[in-house]
């Protein structure tokens, strides 16, 4: 019965993104038709600092972020040259975990700019620091995904495991299972593929049993699934310690400092490093070079606490 209801809310809410009232997005910083795109709500300033200096360091492109509705926090992101999307998330039945919602803000985005990208980024924006112009690193695919590690198993790496069984059943994760975790939090594709890639999800996650809507680990069980059965032809899978380089399971010590940058076991300089508060030196030297938070890691702050909300993610009808 709850897995029915549940069906019938998520469908309801992804209904009701198709019709979306598109954002209006002036570009007013960067050049170009390349666009790095993230979701930044529930950050300060601070945690987003080492995202957008480092960024606009090394790239003369678009970047817009979609934020809450804070014109103080806007301001401070258009002083460092990025554009805002200002939109608070609306708390509504049948909307899954947050991870996995932002999807419907990169559709919304991504569709309002049509005509006017051609190849984007999306980023997570918390843990991700640039060394290097991320479009010049990579290739001209369709779409790229990124490895999480090496030895880094979907079979071995029991949360990124659990999601795919959990949520597409053993006969998918069994034919993937082999595979190295690919993480969804970095993904670079043309227009197009990308918008397409971002349906594809929210499509897929019709198929996902209610309660695990509710956990972060649908936003990279899907990513998974697409990459993996090939669903984007043609895209591209590569490894953890490339151009985008990823800290995660045991692959947290693979970089070190040397003349300023953060470099490789095999003396590369990856364009873009996620998760690197995963390693606390790195961390620390990030936070360092880029004015992040003083201490710890820099974290969401929710606004959304409402009673209301609360006995909806209770209740298993909206995801947190």
């Amino acid at each position: 019965m709850l897995q029915y209801i549940w069906s019938k809310l998520y469908a309801q809410w992804l209904r009701s993104q198709l019709v979306r009232r598109l954002p209006k997005i002036d570009l007013k910083h960067g050049i170009g038709t390349n666009l790095i795109l993230g979701i930044a709500r529930n950050y300060s300033i601070s945690d987003l600092r080492p995202f957008v200096r480092s960024a606009r360091k090394f790239h003369d492109c678009r970047i817009v972020l979609v934020i809450n509705n804070d014109p103080e926090l806007g301001k401070a992101l258009d002083a460092e040259g990025v554009d805002c999307v200002l939109e608070d998330v609306s708390s509504s039945l049948g909307r899954p975990h947050m991870n996995f919602a932002r999807v419907t803000d990169y559709v919304a985005v991504l569709q309002a700019l049509s005509g006017q990208v051609e190849r984007v980024f999306l980023a997570d924006t918390r843990d991700v620091v640039f060394q290097g112009d991320i479009f010049e690193a990579l290739p001209d695919a369709p779409m790229i995904f990124f490895e999480e590690g090496k030895g880094f198993s979907l079979e071995s790496a029991g949360w990124n495991g659990n999601a795919i069984r959990r949520t597409f059943g053993l006969p998918v994760y069994d034919q993937i299972k082999h595979h190295e975790v690919i993480c969804s939090g970095t993904v670079l594709g043309r227009h197009g593929v990308t918008l397409m890639y971002c349906w594809e999800k929210l499509l897929l996650g019709q198929m996902v049993r209610r309660r695990h809507h509710m956990r972060s680990g649908v936003d990279q069980a899907t990513t998974n699934v697409i990459a993996r059965v090939n669903l984007v032809p043609s895209s591209v899978v590569m490894p953890y310690d490339g151009a985008v380089a990823t800290l995660s399971g045991h692959n947290t010590n693979f970089l070190s400092v040397k003349d300023g940058l953060l470099v490789t076991a095999q003396g590369g300089v990856p364009a873009a490093i996620h998760q690197y508060d995963r390693n606390p030196a790195v961390r620390d030297f990030v936070y360092a070079t880029y004015d992040g938070p003083k201490s710890g890691k820099a974290g969401d702050n929710s606004k959304d606490s409402t009673l209301q909300k609360k006995l909806r993610v209770a209740f298993g009808l909206q995801g947190p």
